[in-house]
């Protein structure tokens, strides 16, 4: 495993977990020594990226760049949370949290740039992956043409993002129009991770034996199919690959003949564009429709006007001609925003990958240039403080349903504690709860009456649980349950992780005669492990514009009524901003000699 890749590692356990034995990070990285993940945590110890500690690790607020010196911290380590900045870049994520981020950009209608793939209401920043990856492969059947007569080839792939996906298949396509020999590939994921890459090009490599091209979707993956070529003594290989993102990628192609050649996407200019162009939205002009990155194809032969290695690594040292290609328009300064510097967002999902680094600290030299802050946030910093704003926003629609002279139910949960916070200024209700933080969030609070159900405590969520809690409601009747919950689906109800809360939320369900669900588009469509009570008990299901239409139209058709909290809501001192035209950057691929 190559050190920039157990780096990445450490630093995303530790965000897991805080902190960390040297034992458990040995036992996280495998095949590792405990000698060369001692001198990993004393480098990124030196860096500021983590605290030492007696026999351990622990995460700190931030993540010091080599580059600058500076600290790019956590937003939510800073105080400045990403929901908080005027402009956002989002590189690819996976799952739902990736639309979390994408709904929090869209809800306040601010300049939101997708890096490296398209986004849902985002502006696509990056190269065209297609004909970066066909580039590169008709170059390469043209330099192999010369050499071999039939062409195995091995895509070391990253099937889980669309960018990825589609550098393989332009490069299997550009390689079999140029090929005029024979040619058959063969593709395994190795989810863009050396290790992952490693083991998957061994077990390729020793089933097929006959491969001699290696194609890797990004630098790990190529650096990965060339180490197993090694250890397998498959000389007769030549690697060509997409990305350009480090260091590691640059040495082997100007050391190891076996990398013939890299298309690279250079993170340095999609850095400083992603600035510049946020910067123009920022003073008032038009988001373009999508902003194309250059590629170029890079060989030993033409590295040095790209590249330059010196003591401290390699420098990006472009070429006057990609330097025009790549020129932004006249840079703009936008205003300040309330006596601050414009805020703009970057969540990178690996901070410590050199893709994400160089292009870091690309954009913070460019946004100190501009007078801009740059925020850079792991995605859980993000995602959960746009979920928490979500909940707001649902407890702020649950209120509406509550009625002078309502008796209501309120079980434990953070939208439960939003939703006590919405209720301090009413009046005339009655509130019953098996949870301590909504009681002491009502208490002594003129016009309400606050009831605390009775029960074993349950400790870490400072609720109270059990078959005592049910003894109240044989003499109580409530007009309406408004139940936090864990998951709810069309085939499973609303459901809850602990079993003594779900059946605590089952009891709230039967004493009260309509029951409304409030649940972020995170658990909609998910099940945990314990029913509440069967979806047609749920009168209202209270949720947000990102959980998906199939499901809310299976709620509707059951006969729950759907209220989406965040219709209506958006930064409407905020102009939206019109799409204008493409910008479009392009190189034509260069001969291999």
């Amino acid at each position: 495993m190559i050190k920039a890749e157990r780096e990445a590692r450490i630093l995303s356990f530790l965000n897991e977990v805080g902190v960390a034995s040297i034992h458990d990070l040995v036992a996280r990285l495998g095949r590792v020594s405990e000698v060369t993940v001692r001198r990993d945590v004393a480098r990124l110890a030196a860096d500021g990226a983590l605290r030492r500690s007696h026999g351990g690790v622990s995460k700190v607020s931030g993540v010091v760049d080599k580059g600058t010196g500076r600290v790019a911290s956590p937003a939510e380590d800073i105080g400045l949370p990403i929901d908080d900045t005027d402009a956002i870049v989002l590189p690819p994520l996976e799952g739902k949290g990736a639309e979390t981020l994408r709904l929090m950009a869209r809800r306040r209608r601010i300049p939101f740039l997708a890096e490296s793939a398209p986004q849902a209401g985002g502006t696509y920043l990056g190269s065209d992956n297609v004909a970066a990856g066909r580039d590169l492969g008709e170059a390469a059947a043209r330099h192999l043409g010369r050499r071999i007569k039939s062409a195995r080839i091995l895509v070391v792939s990253l099937e889980a993002l669309p960018n990825t996906r589609a550098r393989c298949d332009g490069f299997v396509a550009g390689f079999a129009d140029a090929f005029d020999g024979d040619v058959r590939h063969w593709r395994v994921d190795g989810r863009g991770i050396f290790r992952s890459a490693l083991r998957a090009s061994l077990d390729a490599l020793q089933a097929h034996p006959d491969i001699n091209v290696l194609f890797g979707v990004n630098d790990h993956s190529i650096l990965a199919a060339l180490e197993a070529a090694d250890r397998l003594g498959h000389d007769g290989v030549s690697g060509f690959s997409v990305g350009g993102e480090g260091g590691a990628l640059l040495d082997a192609l100007h050391d190891d003949g076996r990398l013939v050649a890299c298309c690279a996407l250079f993170p340095e200019l999609v850095g400083q564009r992603a600035v510049d162009v946020l910067a123009g939205a920022l003073d008032g002009g038009a988001m373009p429709a999508e902003v194309r990155t250059p590629h170029a194809i890079l060989t030993r032969a033409n590295l040095g006007d790209y590249y330059r290695r010196g003591d401290a690594g390699w420098t990006f040292s472009p070429a006057p001609r990609l330097t025009a290609l790549a020129a932004p328009p006249p840079a703009a300064r936008p205003a300040r925003v309330g006596g601050r510097r414009p805020r703009i967002g970057f969540v990178p999902h690996y901070p410590a990958h050199d893709w994400y680094r160089n292009m870091r600290r690309a954009m913070q030299h460019r946004a100190d240039a501009l007078g801009l802050e740059l925020v850079v946030a792991a995605p859980q910093a993000g995602i959960a403080h746009e979920i928490r704003a979500i909940r707001r926003l649902i407890a702020r629609a649950a209120v509406a349903a509550v009625k002078p002279g309502d008796t209501i139910l309120v079980n434990h949960g953070e939208v439960s504690l939003f939703l006590a916070e919405e209720l301090r200024a009413a009046s005339d209700i009655t509130v019953v709860t098996n949870s301590l933080d909504v009681l002491e969030r009502l208490a002594g609070r003129s016009g309400l009456k606050v009831i605390l159900t009775s029960g074993e405590l349950h400790l870490k969520a400072r609720c109270l649980v059990g078959p005592s809690l049910g003894a109240l409601f044989e003499t109580l009747r409530v007009d309406k349950a408004f139940l936090a919950v864990d998951g709810i689906s069309a085939r499973f109800g609303p459901s809850a992780s602990d079993e003594r809360m779900a059946l605590a939320a089952r009891r709230f369900a039967d004493a009260s005669r309509e029951v409304h669900v409030m649940a972020d588009h995170s658990l909609v469509g998910q099940d945990a492990n314990h029913r509440i009570v069967a979806l047609d008990r749920v009168d209202e299901l209270i949720t947000d514009s990102g959980s998906l239409p199939a499901d809310r139209l299976a709620f509707a058709s059951a006969g729950t009524q759907i209220t989406i909290a965040d219709e209506e809501t958006g930064n409407e001192e905020r102009p939206a901003f019109r799409p204008a035209g493409p910008l479009h950057d392009r190189r034509r691929p260069e001969a291999i000699a």
